[in-house]
């Protein structure tokens, strides 16, 4: 029985960053493996939702290029990311799916970043995500006529990323459904001001502006009606030290832009107030990755 398989590392991502709703995202230096095997045998239906994410996207990248499928295709998820806590694993597993796949494909050209990053849109319905999985960095999307328009910053090799992650899951869908349809004019410019100051911030390293960069009207209230215990822990990462703090992605997981010599400080803060308020979570501390996904092993 022939085989081939392709192993992608990709990183998780934290996406909106506050007040960037599905327009930022940045990588984080966490990383996961996934692979995907080509058989010409059948093989079983995979049960997870990961795995049958990247076997569907691969999917759709043989349908975009008109190619049948092998007949079997399965795929390896390796990592200890967790699901449903607003930190990319759809995103990432979607990325890993299109480049494995773009790497089995024989005899065609390679797809461009901006045609995976496209179909990737169009399997998550938002970039945010996506970009930096795929591209790496601090990643600026918008959605226009002609598809994604996208620039990365390299962001600041001194801030780390302090994250809570609760042990509930809070899946995108279902905390999109809080988020208010209309906004007003100041809510608009709240988070329009505060979006663009959070990248000129960072790109000029003014941490001192941080807290008020990654304030946000638009998601996080909303979000917080699920997630009661929210606010008081931005606040108690903020009295630790935290230079700026916001849900990541869709939630529930908190991350919080701090100095690396405050980072424990601002993790252990963060659990013992999400303790005080009955919330179980562990902590993480990550660094930004500047590399995206990228093929580490075929056979």
């Amino acid at each position: 029985m022939a085989t081939h398989s392709v192993t992608v590392r990709v990183p998780a991502t934290s996406a909106n960053m506050g007040p960037g709703f599905d327009c930022l995202g940045i990588a984080l230096d966490w990383t996961s493996e996934i692979t995907l095997e080509a058989s010409d045998q059948p093989v079983r239906a995979p049960e997870d939702p990961i795995t049958r994410m990247v076997i569907s996207a691969a999917l759709s990248l043989y349908t975009r290029v008109g190619v049948a499928p092998p007949a079997g295709l399965s795929a390896r998820y390796v990592g200890d990311v967790p699901v449903g806590r607003g930190l990319g694993v759809s995103a990432a597993a979607r990325v890993a799916g299109l480049l494995a796949a773009d790497a089995l494909i024989e005899g065609g050209e390679p797809h461009s970043a901006d045609a995976i990053l496209a179909l990737a849109t169009q399997l998550e319905r938002h970039a945010d995500n996506a970009a930096p999985a795929l591209l790496g960095g601090l990643q600026v999307v918008v959605a226009d006529d002609d598809g994604i328009v996208h620039i990365g910053i390299t962001p600041p090799a001194d801030l780390r990323v302090a994250l809570l992650v609760p042990e509930f899951s809070m899946p995108t869908e279902e905390s999109r459904l809080k988020l208010p349809e209309r906004v007003t004019l100041n809510q608009a410019v709240h988070n329009i001001g505060r979006a663009a100051l959070l990248v000129a911030a960072l790109s000029q390293q003014r941490y001192d502006l941080l807290t008020t960069a990654t304030e946000d009207v638009l998601h996080q209230p909303a979000r917080a009606t699920i997630f009661t215990a929210m606010y008081p822990i931005f606040q108690a990462a903020r009295d630790a030290g935290a230079v700026g703090v916001y849900l990541s992605g869709g939630g529930p997981t908190i991350a919080a832009l701090v100095s690396a010599t405050r980072a424990e400080d601002v993790a252990g803060a963060m659990r013992e107030a999400a303790a005080s308020h009955g919330v179980q979570s562990t902590t993480r501390v990550c660094g930004f990755q500047t590399a995206g996904a990228e093929i580490i092993a075929r056979t």
